[in-house]
């Protein structure tokens, strides 16, 4: 759109010079040099107008070239989204289906060569099963051969032996020949019925005797059982009495077993035992006391008392066997040391 634009200024010029200049002849004549200087000041005003048709015309035809160049990119940029995206697909099924073309080949070798080299290892245990078979044939052919033979060696023996037993026993074997004629007699007696009668009443004796070892057993069970729920209900009191159902502060208290020792090279250590539930704090303060104190020397009482207690503690084991007869010694002989 054309538009007109007035501007207005005053423009200062400064000037100066020198001019000469000479007069004629008078009382005073003569010529010289004169000095000059100002400023000359003028308003200016200019008036433009601006045509701007043909550059909106310009403006108007570049936006429709601008337009019509976007919607070609935006057509092109579609086609070439399209186009990497069908690329894409099909370099992927490509890929994909080079992939597990490869691992289907590959698998097939496999196969193949697992196949080959079971047949070859079924080939060899064909072989090995009938060399074992025949093996197993031999060895069965020649211990029913040599069991024969020791059956034949031993019934022989046997005989020889029950000929010369008899000959050098004839009188016992006489005595226990007519000892079972007797007894075949007396079976065929009137005396069975006795000795029938007789094996009723020791059965029944022994079936009263049988009951009886029964009902001790059942009542030493009876009595370990009463002995078993009195000790868990002990405990169970015992337990009731040590908890705690409150939550106030208390203060508790724990063992702690501190040990001086000497090795096999006459080195003097010492050692602490304390339970795991103790704080951290407290572990190491303990440990740092333990290592500052020194026990004292056991008095001769005190070292008699601990042999007794020792030799009474280690004569009430019994063991039940020679390795633990040997760990007794084995202790016996430590503690003597």
């Amino acid at each position: 759109m054309s538009y007109r634009q007035t501007y207005r200024k005053t423009i200062r010029i400064p000037y100066s010079g020198t001019v000469s200049y000479s007069y004629g002849p008078s009382q005073s004549g003569g010529s010289g040099t004169a000095h000059y200087s100002g400023t000359a000041v003028e308003e200016v005003e200019v008036d433009i107008e601006v045509d701007t048709v043909p550059f909106d015309r310009s403006v108007a035809t570049c936006n429709n070239h601008v337009d019509a160049l976007t919607t070609s990119v935006i057509a092109t940029e579609t086609a070439q989204v399209a186009s990497i995206k069908a690329k894409a697909k099909q370099i992927g099924d490509t890929v994909v289906e080079g992939f597990f073309k490869t691992i289907r080949f590959d698998i097939s070798n496999q196969i193949v060569e697992l196949q080959k080299r079971v047949e070859a290892l079924l080939l060899d245990m064909h072989e090995s099963q009938k060399k074992l078979t025949a093996l197993r044939q031999q060895m069965e052919r020649d211990y029913h051969r040599k069991a024969q033979q020791y059956a034949t060696i031993f019934n022989d023996l046997n005989k020889e032996l029950d000929n010369r037993v008899h000959a050098l026993d004839q009188p016992v074997f006489v005595t226990a020949a007519n000892m079972y004629a007797a007894e075949d007699r007396f079976m065929e007696s009137d005396m069975l019925n006795i000795v029938a009668l007789s094996g009723k009443e020791n059965t029944l004796l022994d079936a009263q005797i049988g009951t009886a070892i029964a009902k001790t057993h059942a009542q030493k069970a009876l009595h370990e059982a009463n002995g078993f729920l009195s000790k868990k209900l002990a405990t169970e009191i015992t337990l009731t009495h040590c908890k705690l159902n409150d939550n106030s502060e208390r203060t508790f208290y724990t063992p702690v077993c501190f040990a001086s020792m000497t090795n096999d090279h006459n080195v003097q250590y010492s050692k602490i035992f304390m339970n795991d539930m103790l704080p951290e704090d407290r572990k190491r303060m303990l440990t740092d006391k333990a290592e500052a104190a020194k026990l004292p020397e056991m008095t001769d009482e005190e070292k008699e008392n601990v042999s007794v207690y020792f030799q009474d503690m280690l004569n009430e084991t019994t063991p039940a066997n020679e390795h633990e007869q040997r760990v007794k010694k084995l202790i016996a002989k430590l503690y003597s040391l």
